[in-house]
């Protein structure tokens, strides 16, 4: 993480070639990122296989496929019945998939995109059924927005950085923290859009 003037500035992984964006893309990968996230500690593969119900040797296999890519990184290794065990984390790195590229794989880029629109509106509408049967005393409770607001160039900046910010500030491990999962999507819009 790089600070500057006041901003956190997260380094960044760009997908840019089909071989990137075919390691990134597969569900089972996605799958494994997600656990290793809402875990917010390193975890070893056979960790991760008992959390997403997979055999371990297809975990090791999910995270050397990522570790090329540099999205999952070796945390630190520890002597278990004297057996060295690997401890992997998802790395603090934002993921750009290149959405507006023009090199022919818009259609692998908007299929993940779509697979992690419908994995977070899924996960949403199970916690809102299974919420409004539990009564919950006064926390704060999942929430969706919509709706088109007006940004001069300068603002719609400002949004985006205020709001990058602030998921690379709590990306990270932290006491007390439950995991929230979201879905942000923002873009200008004309008539012509309708």
């Amino acid at each position: 993480i790089n600070v500057n003037k006041g901003e956190v500035i997260m380094e960044k992984i760009i997908l840019s070639g089909k071989r990137e964006l075919d390691i990134y893309v597969n569900p089972q990968r996605q799958n494994l990122l997600r656990c290793m996230r809402i875990a917010s500690i390193p975890l070893t593969p056979k960790g991760i296989a008992d959390r997403i119900g997979v055999s371990a040797s297809s975990v090791q296999h999910h995270i050397r496929k990522l570790l090329e890519i540099g999205v999952v990184e070796l945390s630190h290794t520890e002597q278990v019945h004297g057996i060295t065990a690997k401890y992997y984390r998802a790395s603090h790195k934002t993921v750009q998939i290149g959405v507006l590229g023009k090199d022919g794989l818009m259609e692998e880029r908007l299929a993940l995109l779509q697979s992690i629109l419908s994995r977070v509106f899924n996960g949403f509408s199970d916690y809102c059924a299974k919420e409004s049967l539990i009564e919950t005393g006064p926390r704060q409770q999942g929430d969706m927005l919509s709706g088109v607001i007006k940004l001069g160039k300068n603002e719609a900046h400002e949004l985006y950085t205020i709001v990058r910010n602030f998921l690379d500030e709590h990306e990270h491990d932290g006491k007390e923290m439950e995991s929230w999962e979201y879905a942000l999507i923002a873009y200008p819009v004309t008539q012509a859009n309708e």
